[in-house]
């Protein structure tokens, strides 16, 4: 769970030619003589189906561990570490949207803030987000499953601050503010220890599987959420309904608590430990010098500052005034057909995956989610014919925005050596979120030169096509398993 519009830090690695998250080899390049994993010869995924606390040598459990110790078995729905992660993250997910919805609410309603104190909110909700490469430093050199439970913990108690406060009648613009910042920071620390977590706890063979629950169930929250807190609005405050947040936290951090896999302490990195530039720089230089990883990254970059950044940053003023002019009302029901196509696309990526390979369901993701987006500065017609094409646009790109994440997750976690997990996760949000302001001020100045719509179109044609040339012209298409990376 995170705090409101915290989530979008995930956006980092969601979009087609977007980058999710990468890993560091010893040398650089593609890992000498890869593996795919579930194949006879990969290390590590031969077993008889006993020891569930035994793990494959880069320190991933052993795909033959039983559930005992939450190995997995032929199946994660018998693998309880992960399930006691999913059920804790699945309800932080659905705690998220409520807050998402009643922040903003309490800031305008409750506290009456103007358009300038909303800009200031938003900006201390994303600035947390620019430590990234630090908290991905630390958080390699620390077990990481305490760093969920006390992150989870500490985001219960800082925003239970909002209704304690609220019925004290003490509640404050500027303490939303300390405590909206409080948030996003503990939530940014528990996006990097939790992606880099999640893959000690399921058999490599399972990596795509797992990866699909988890989105599914974050898609589920995104569509439903926000109407669920729309709802609960009308029988409670505002303030009073962030409560249901408070206790999802807790929820989550019990659920890791129960989590039975040991997990060992992080050797340490001589090469790194006296300086935190040389292990940031350590990450970067991975995910630059890995050729399956190189195009994702760099896509990233681009797809943050054309699509999450420019075009974003002026959609809703180009469905209002920029030639679609849809009803207000309207507006709402476009967006709901993204919600709809994530779903769909969560709940087929897996079985995408196993049907094209890995490569050319990473390939074909970018290139028919990206150029769905050539739909949006073409909406014309009457409202009905632009709804209906915008629509369509935003259904097909959540859609592939999933089936991309799992597949860029999975393979991310699949060949990052466990030592720079957080690092290398740490280093792709950051290059998908630090091009999005400049991207959204260029679209800005762009629009009021040469109007809303052929702004879009520059930002949609270079967002959509720039991508999906550096995956064609890369490794990608043609790797049709997964690689297991080298072993640490």
């Amino acid at each position: 769970m995170v705090s409101p519009e915290a989530e979008r830090a995930r956006e980092a690695g969601d979009g087609p030619g977007t980058a999710g998250d990468v890993r560091e080899a010893e040398t650089p390049g593609r890992p000498e003589a890869p593996e795919a994993v579930g194949s006879p010869e990969a290390p590590g995924t031969s077993g008889d189906g006993h020891g569930g606390d035994e793990q494959a040598g880069d320190g991933r459990p052993s795909p033959g561990g039983g559930p005992e110790g939450g190995g997995g078995g032929t199946t994660l729905w018998r693998n309880h570490d992960f399930l006691r992660l999913w059920a804790g993250q699945a309800l932080s997910q659905a705690g998220s949207q409520i807050s998402y919805v009643a922040i903003p609410l309490v800031a305008v309603v409750t506290l009456g803030a103007s358009a300038t104190e909303m800009g200031v909110l938003g900006a201390l909700v994303r600035l947390p987000m620019l430590g990234f490469l630090l908290f991905g430093v630390y958080v390699d050199r620390m077990r990481k499953r305490p760093v969920l439970i006390w992150t989870d913990l500490g985001r219960a108690v800082v925003l239970a601050l909002v209704p304690l406060l609220y019925v004290m009648d003490s509640l404050t613009l500027g303490a939303l503010y300390a405590v909206v910042f409080a948030l996003s920071l503990l939530s940014v620390l528990f996006q990097v220890a939790y992606r880099s977590y999640f893959p000690s706890l399921v058999p490599l063979s399972h990596l795509a599987e797992g990866n699909g629950k988890l989105q599914l169930s974050e898609s589920l929250a995104q569509t439903a959420g926000p109407g669920a807190a729309s709802a609960l609005l009308k029988v409670m405050a505002a303030p009073m309904l962030i409560l249901i947040d408070v206790f999802s936290y807790l929820f989550s951090a019990a659920a890791v608590l129960l989590i039975r896999r040991p997990e060992a302490r992080p050797e340490p990195d001589d090469e790194t430990a006296g300086s935190v530039h040389r292990a940031i720089w350590a990450g970067f230089r991975w995910v630059m010098t890995q050729p399956m990883i190189r195009p994702l990254a760099i896509a990233s970059g681009l797809y943050s500052f054309f699509v999450m950044g420019a075009m974003q940053s002026i959609y809703i003023l180009f469905l209002l005034r920029g030639g679609p002019d849809l009803p207000p009302e309207w507006v709402g029901a476009v967006m709901a057909t993204g919600g709809v196509g994530a779903i769909l696309g969560a709940t087929l990526s897996v079985r995408t995956m196993r049907r094209l390979g890995l490569g050319p369901t990473l390939l074909w993701s970018t290139v028919i989610g990206n150029c769905s987006l050539l739909l949006v500065p073409f909406a014309s017609g009457s409202a009905w014919t632009a709804a209906v094409m915008l629509g369509a646009s935003q259904f097909v790109v959540w859609a592939c925005n999933q089936v991309f994440f799992v597949s860029n997750m999975t393979l991310v976690q699949s060949i990052t050596p466990p030592r720079l997990q957080a690092r290398v996760i740490g280093t792709i949000y950051s290059l998908g979120l630090i091009p999005a302001p400049l991207g959204a001020l260029g679209a800005g100045l762009l629009g009021d030169a040469v109007g809303l719509r052929f702004a879009i179109l520059v930002a949609v044609v270079a967002g959509a096509i720039l991508p999906i040339l550096l995956l064609v012209f890369s490794p990608i298409p043609g790797t049709k398993e997964i690689p297991a990376g080298p072993r640490e």
